[in-house]
């Protein structure tokens, strides 16, 4: 056993680094070869996939779904009727589903400037980047900046939307109006002051941009965090760190082989020291 080349550790594993380089770059070109459509997005492709897709199409960091004949995209417990991919510019623009058949109605979910650190990005700055604001309001205002939702307004509730940029405060309101956040989520800008009930209504109906970033979800993957589209991570410390930058159906077929193969240079070369009885 100790007249083994102690070398023979790191060639295995460079030669298996070469092995799933190459197998990542046939994956890769499997998965951009992929193709499918649900209603009026018709070419979904790398990185996006469908569910009922085969599992070596497309990313399933990038899965979409398809719903009544609606591309439909599941973000941070959200859910956006997809109405644009552009694989050029790398936007997709999506709708909240109960905004968009133009109805009066309040936002699915509550988009928080937490929700965009991940593998989705808002297509502008949050500085520039226009948000549709729900509040509700202990009684009723008449400033011109918050528009009221006649079908969420009665006796029990005041409900007004709002119209600016994310971190506008509530404070312009009179003080004897207690107002709450309800709801929140982007919306295209426009330049106009005091937009009116119905032009935020329209705004609402064709939803937003999001950019993606297969950059940035490699970065995170493993680790790091974007910023700027700019990575910063850490060294890899694991195996599993190392495997995690492979697609998923790839390593679970070698899960096997790898681990058996580790092991067993393990017990050649690293660990034992008294003789081992082995049955047959």
């Amino acid at each position: 056993m100790r007249g083994e080349d102690p070398s023979a550790i790191p060639n295995f594993l460079f030669s298996l680094l070469i092995f799933l380089f190459i197998c990542e770059i046939q994956a890769g070109k499997l998965q951009q070869t992929c193709s499918s459509s649900c209603g009026d997005i018709t070419n979904i492709s790398y990185p996006f996939r469908l569910k009922s897709d085969p599992v070596e199409c497309g990313d399933r960091d990038f899965e979409l779904s398809c719903q009544s004949n609606k591309t439909i995209l599941e973000f941070y417990s959200g859910k956006y009727y997809v109405t644009r991919i552009s694989y050029d510019a790398h936007i997709i623009r999506v709708v909240d589903i109960n905004l968009a058949n133009g109805i009066c109605s309040l936002p699915y979910n509550f988009v928080s400037i937490n929700d965009f650190d991940g593998f989705y990005f808002l297509n502008s700055s949050f500085h520039e980047q226009s948000f549709a604001r729900f509040l509700n309001c202990s009684t009723t205002i008449s400033y011109s900046a918050y528009r009221r939702l006649p079908c969420f307004s009665d006796q029990s509730y005041n409900v007004y939307v709002n119209y600016g940029g994310y971190f506008k405060e509530i404070s312009d309101l009179p003080k004897s109006s207690y107002c709450s956040y309800i709801s929140m989520v982007p919306i295209l800008h426009v330049d106009v002051i005091r937009p009116s009930y119905e032009v935020i209504r329209k705004l609402l109906k064709s939803g937003f941009d999001l950019t993606w970033s297969m950059e940035c979800r490699d970065c995170i993957k493993a680790g790091g965090y974007c910023e700027s589209d700019k990575c910063y991570t850490r060294p890899l410390n694991s195996l599993e760190e190392f495997l995690s930058h492979f697609p998923k159906f790839m390593v679970q077929s070698l899960a096997p082989f790898l681990l058996g193969t580790i092991a067993l240079l393990e017990f050649r070369f690293c660990c034992p020291r008294h003789p081992v009885l082995i049955f047959y």
